[in-house]
């Protein structure tokens, strides 16, 4: 390994370097040195045959040119990704880096490298992150190793031979030099090891020739280049059979017939210097004449000419006499397959023909079709199913590769894409091995054109779904029913709103496991079409189901009974397994027969075709006469003639007889014999015929509905569906008369809007009374059929009567039955006698079930565009409700004009956004919106009772709820929220909540002052009369003061210039103007009280002005009252300071008592500053009170103090 600690100091050593040229030219010594033991490594491995050495040395001179003493070399197998040879150096054997090489080749690493191509540094194992998680990764750092590199060996071609790599125990990158060199190292044991292969590869061959040549049972020979000598001439290891040089080899051993032609061949292939091949007679040593089959290939020199031949030649005498055989067989077998009415033929190991009946030969080319040249446009094939099925897959190369199957195959032909052939094909063999086969086409492009017409039919009608007769439904990707047609609700006797948004498999839970459910979990996980026909659990018969995955990742199903298919299907692989088993002579009829048509003889088939016994044929009674229909007679002689004429008659189809009466359908093909009497193929088409009438019947009436569908859909009015179905109908089936007819049960009417009929009959538009056409029988829900009114036994008298009346002879009723009761009718009539077929009544039935419908729809939009707009109105006028409908995330979807005007949000700004931005902040940090939409998915509804922000940042009050709105199901669609705006309401009872607190708070305060009032002057009064006159006079004061209480609005307070002047007025000491000769009032105006403290201050207030009055400044005619009061900002906030001072006031003597009770002064002195925090002072001065009240103010007060 790399000296770890001269590593980590290499970096300061280099940086101790200031110029950058000693390192490049230090590099460039070291790489020239690399570059002289690279040459001598070469010239070493030029003489080197053992590999494992000359791996060893390569990984020692990578370990030198790395610096590293750990390396390893891995080859990838020529024949496989695998590892083959693994040579290591500097690693324990037993370490994991050495196991995982010699058990895995660090197959992680080599397709790292396989894929980028380029040399793979890797400074750090641990942060590599390609590896991490590998077996590789673990290894390398289990054994200490945390950098390596690894440089790819490519071939000439381009393919990974191997890695060369080396690995250090250090985070480590080699320089650019060192890896230069590692590469040109790579090319070098790149060279070698592909040299060494292709040595080997050459022993390998020579080796083998050898042995091939001893063991063979071929006679060899050289020949001179002009073949005028042969040289040697050995069979296997018999040395007495090896002769010496012969010029005569031709006469000696070419009989003289042959010997032109072998001349010939030598010459041509002389000429072209190329490989003579051919076949040809000998004559052997017993003088008896042999079949050989010899291959010469000619040796070039350097410049292209000959020097001698070798060939080799195989005794084919046994091959040629069977061959001659198999001739004479095919020669008889072809006479009688020449009569099959369908393509035979015998095909060899490559896939030719080696004969073809007459069918056969217009059916397919020369070869089949798995091996058809390109030229030929190959044919592509399906299976039973649809499905595409592969070349290899074919039936006649199955049968090649030995395999017995006669499952078939259908082709279309490519030179006529219309034409359809279904192949079988089984081996033929000799002993074990497959000589060739049999193949049996037949012409299905009548079968492949009903599935072709039925898949066209189905896309056509895939825009007319509740029209259709299929049943269809459709569910998304959770397996959710999201659409169901009419149809499917009929079958199913279940309500599609029963259904919608619920799971499929919940509810059809006896389905689970069925094919049907298999069918949808591979459409699911496959996202291919699937189609099956299975037994249904749930409806208890045979449907046919077609699942198209969708790209919403949901599905598209298709479904419809095909209970009479299948019984028609199995009817139709009866019939193919007859004709199929009919190529064997086993299960197609066949019958001998004299000139005049008497039957002779005919096979157990035929009988059971025919019902006839051996025992009618034997007696010679039977005839092609009596067995053919009168009106195929002539069909019958015109074949017989031929037959006379021609030795054959041209293969014909007509019904023929059986003995109980009954006619069935064949297809006769016959050839004259040559004793004189006739053979005849019958095989019988009975089903194809039948299908083929069903399926005519299938066109012309999905044409039809089709038909009636585009004419219907965009039709928005009931009467013109009823017009136009009437029309379609009519026309179609070329009626007399054809109209939809409506029941009023409310005016007891059948009602006629409008009709169709031909020019020349009238017209049936109109109202009848249900008295004139008395139809009971309606009422069974049977449709009414009359062919002839006027022999029909099954119509009363009084309507057959009526009908001839109004000109109809025949007629079709269908009945609407809804409910329970008769809701419509519709009608086909017409004046001559018709004889109705089935499919004839069915269209009228259809139509009258699709007319319902599609007025049914049309009324149902009309009704809900009406209601749409009744809405759309209400929403637009009701600009005080906030209704609005979110997604059932929270996420708003509508947003009319009434939740714009409450929360100021346009229509372009809300949808889309969550409901969380009409709640205010603190409810969208505990989560409520997502509570309310939770509580009204699980209860049914969520009470919305609470502030809500708008777009410019007011709050509202709002009152509503949030319902989940559902369609039948469990989850909701959306929800709808609906909400008023109350916040004027709300504010009122706010305040009415505010203003009764405030009520009952200075309720109690007032009867707590009226109590302590009366308390006090009642100590402080000598009589109950004095007491009356004082307390009256106290309670006048606090009643001034609840008046002004009173007349606040919530938050106003009252001013103290108010209180001083309502109080000074009360005791007439200034007018209502405030003025007063005796009075001065000096303060600022607006001063606002606390309405905690008012009452208790303006009693003391009241006192002041009292005593003023009786005894101070207000009662003696010098005195002069001042009232000064300003604001102080101090330590405990805004406070108001009044002074109250009274001069020229007669004050008593020092020692006299002062008039009075004593209540004011204790009210200003205790009172006060217990219960307003108040600082007073009361002062009785020579000529006058001098008062000083200090106490805090409203804090609006304070407010306003702080912005000024």
């Amino acid at each position: 390994m790399i000296d770890d600690d001269a590593r980590r100091q290499e970096p300061d050593t280099m940086s101790a370097v200031p110029d950058d040229t000693m390192q490049d030219n230090a590099a460039l010594r070291d790489e020239l040195s690399g570059m002289r033991r690279l040459h001598a490594l070469q010239v070493s491995l030029a003489a080197q045959a053992d590999a494992r050495i000359a791996l060893q040395e390569i990984t020692a001179l990578a370990c030198a040119f790395a610096r590293t003493d750990c390396g390893c070399v891995q080859l990838v197998s020529a024949h496989n990704s695998e590892m083959e040879l693994r040579v290591y150096r500097g690693h324990d054997e037993r370490s994991a880096f050495v196991q995982q090489l010699l058990k895995d080749g660090f197959q992680a690493t080599c397709d790292t490298v396989r894929r980028e191509r380029r040399q793979l540094v890797i400074e750090d194992i641990e942060t590599f992150t390609p590896l991490k998680g590998t077996p590789d990764y673990e290894a390398a750092l289990c054994s200490g190793i945390r950098a390596a590199q690894f440089t790819p060996l490519f071939n000439r071609a381009g393919g990974l031979l191997g890695l060369l790599g080396t690995q250090f125990t250090v985070p480590y990158r080699p320089a650019e030099h060192e890896l230069r060199l590692l590469e040109l190292l790579a090319w070098t044991a790149a060279d070698y090891i592909e040299r060494h292969r292709a040595e080997l590869a050459l022993r390998t061959s020579e080796s083998r020739l050898a042995a091939l040549s001893a063991a063979s049972s071929e006679v060899h020979y050289r020949m001179s280049a002009d073949w005028d000598e042969m040289h040697q001439l050995t069979a296997g290891e018999r040395a007495a059979d090896a002769m010496a040089t012969s010029r005569s080899w031709i006469m000696d051993y070419i009989p003289a017939e042959d010997q032109a032609l072998v001349r010939s061949r030598i010459g041509a292939g002389i000429r072209a210097r190329s490989a003579i091949v051919f076949e040809h007679r000998v004559r052997r040593a017993d003088g008896s004449i042999a079949w050989m089959a010899t291959k010469a290939v000619p040796a070039l020199d350097a410049d292209g000419r000959i020097t001698e031949w070798f060939g080799a030649g195989a005794d084919v005498t046994a091959r040629k006499q069977a061959e001659e055989h198999l001739r004479e067989s095919e020669a008889r077998l072809t006479y009688v397959l020449d009569q099959v009415p369908i393509g035979i033929g015998l095909f060899d190991t490559q896939g030719r023909f080696t004969y073809r009946n007459p069918q056969l030969r217009e059916q397919l080319a020369e070869r089949v079709p798995s091996r058809e040249s390109l030229q030929e446009q190959p044919r592509a094939g399906v299976d039973q199913q649809g499905q595409a099925v592969a070349i290899q897959e074919f039936p006649c190369a199955r049968a090649l590769r030995g395999e017995d199957t006669t499952v078939p195959v259908d082709f279309v032909d490519p030179r006529d894409t219309q034409r359809w052939l279904r192949i079988t094909a089984v081996a033929l063999r000799e002993e074990d091995r497959v000589t060739g086969g049999v193949a049996v086409v037949q012409d299905v492009t009548v079968q492949r054109q009903v599935q072709t017409e039925v898949g066209a039919l189905a896309e056509r009608n895939r825009d007319i779904l509740e029209s259709i007769s299929d049943a269809f439904y459709g569910v998304d990707a959770q397996g959710r029913f999201t659409y169901i047609n009419q149809k499917a609700e009929l079958l199913w006797g279940r309500a599609r709103d029963q259904l919608l948004g619920n799971l499929l498999w919940e509810q059809f839970p006896d389905s689970i496991g069925s094919l049907p459910y298999q069918a949808h979990v591979r459409a699911a996980q496959t996202r291919q079409v699937v189609r099956l026909e299975a037994l249904s659990p749930a409806l208890g018969y045979w449907v046919d189901t077609s699942i198209y995955p969708t790209n919403d990742g949901g599905m598209s199903v298709y479904f419809r009974d095909i209970s009479d298919k299948k019984r028609a299907d199995a009817r139709l692989r009866a019939s193919e397994e007859r004709f199929r088993t009919a190529l064997t002579i086993e299960t197609v009829g066949a019958t001998y027969f004299d000139m005049g048509g008497r039957l002779t003889d005919a096979n157990d088939t035929f009988l059971k075709m025919s019902g006839y016994s051996r025992a009618d044929v034997e007696a010679g009674t039977l005839s092609w006469q009596a067995l053919t229909p009168p009106e195929a007679r002539d069909l019958c002689e015109r074949a017989f003639e031929e037959l006379r004429t021609k030795g054959s008659a041209t293969p014909y189809e007509r019904q023929y007889l059986c003995k109980d009466g009954t006619r069935r359908w064949a297809l006769f093909a016959s050839k004259r014999l040559p004793d004189g009497t006739g053979f005849e193929f019958v095989l019988d088409i009975t089903d194809r015929k039948l299908t083929e009438a069903a399926l005519r019947e299938v066109q012309d009436r999905n044409a039809f509905l089709l038909t009636l569908s585009d004419a219907l859909r965009p039709l928005p009015d009931p009467a013109a569906i009823q017009g136009e179905a009437a029309r379609v109908l009519g026309e179609h089936l070329n009626a007399g008369r054809a109209y939809y007819v409506e029941v009023d049960a409310r005016a007891q009417q059948y009602v006629v809007e409008r009709d169709w009929h031909q020019p020349d009959e009238t017209s049936h538009a109109r109202r009848f009374a249900l008295t004139d056409w008395p139809m009971p029988w309606l009422l069974d829900a049977q449709t009414w059929v009359v062919r002839d009114a006027a022999t029909d036994p099954a119509l009363p008298d009084d309507q057959r009567a009526a009908y001839l009346d109004n000109q109809i002879a025949a007629l079709i009723v269908v009945p609407l039955i809804k409910g329970g009761r008769l809701v419509a009718t519709f009608v086909v009539n017409q004046r001559s006698a018709r004889n109705w077929n089935a499919a004839e009544i069915r269209l009228a039935e259809e139509t009258a079930e699709r007319t319902w419908a599609a007025l049914e729809r049309a009324r149902a939009q009309g009704a809900l565009l009406e209601s749409e707009e009744r809405y759309r109105v209400i929403l637009e006028s009701a600009l005080d409700y906030a209704i609005f409908t979110t997604d059932t995330r929270g996420h708003i979807q509508t947003w009319p004009p009434g939740a714009e005007a409450v929360f100021g949000w346009t229509a372009e700004e809300a949808v889309g956004q969550h409901i969380a931005m009409t709640f205010v902040a603190e409810d969208r940090l505990t989560g409520v919106p997502q509570r309310e939409i939770e509580q009204a998915h699980y209860t049914g509804g969520a009470p919305n009772v609470r502030w809500h922000q708008c777009k410019d940042g007011r709050h509202v009050f709002i009152e509503g709820a949030t319902r989940p709105l559902r369609n039948g199901s469990a989850e909701p669609l959306c929800y709808l929220k609906i909400g008023q705006d109350v916040t004027r309401r709300r504010q009122w009872e706010d305040r009415q909540q505010v203003l009764l607190a405030e009520l009952q708070h200075r309720t109690r305060n007032l009867m707590g002052v009226v109590r302590v009032v009366f308390n006090r002057t009642q100590r402080s009064s000598k009589t109950i009369a004095e007491l009356a006159l004082i307390y009256n006079d106290r309670l006048d004061a606090l009643a001034r003061v609840q008046g002004l209480l009173s007349r606040l609005n919530e938050g106003d307070r009252i001013l103290f210039d108010e209180l001083i002047r309502v109080e000074l007025s009360a005791m007439g000491a200034i007018d209502a103007q405030g003025q007063g000769d005796r009075v001065t009032l000096d303060g600022p105006a607006g001063v606002r009280l606390r309405s905690s403290t008012v009452q208790t201050f303006a009693l003391a207030l009241h006192e002041l002005a009292t005593n003023a009055n009786k005894y101070g400044a207000l009662a003696q005619a010098g005195g002069q009252l001042r009232v000064r009061w300003h604001l102080l900002g101090t330590a405990k906030g805004i406070r108001l300071r009044i002074e109250w001072s009274e001069t020229g006031v007669h004050m008593p003597a020092p020692g006299e008592a002062a008039q009075g009770s004593g209540y004011g002064r204790e009210l200003i002195e205790r009172a006060l500053p217990y219960q307003l925090q108040a600082e007073t002072t009361y002062v009785l001065g020579p000529d006058g009170v001098r008062c000083t009240i200090e106490l805090p103010v409203s804090e609006s007060m304070r407010l306003e103090s702080d912005d000024s």
